[in-house]
């Protein structure tokens, strides 16, 4: 299952110089690293895991925010690509 469509956030904690990634759909789950990529990563294993937990539950799943279509996405689809 792909988890990586809900809405991130990754911002960098001035006072231990660390990255914190959080998600909206999830408000208590937040990862944080020194590396960029590694926190998003981690939120990402955990965002997974949690959407799998919930899933084996019978719990509702948040849904991931549909993407508006871009420009070029309705260009070709007029375009009939």
């Amino acid at each position: 299952m792909d988890v990586k469509r809900y809405s991130y956030f990754i911002e960098r904690r001035e006072t231990d110089k660390r990255w914190v990634a959080t998600v909206a759909e999830f408000p208590d789950l937040e990862a944080a690293s020194k590396i960029h990529n590694r926190a998003l990563n981690d939120l990402y294993k955990m965002v997974h895991a949690t959407v799998l937990k919930l899933h084996h539950a019978g719990e509702p799943i948040p849904a991931q925010p549909r993407r508006k279509p871009t420009e070029a996405s309705e260009m070709a689809r007029a375009l009939g690509l």
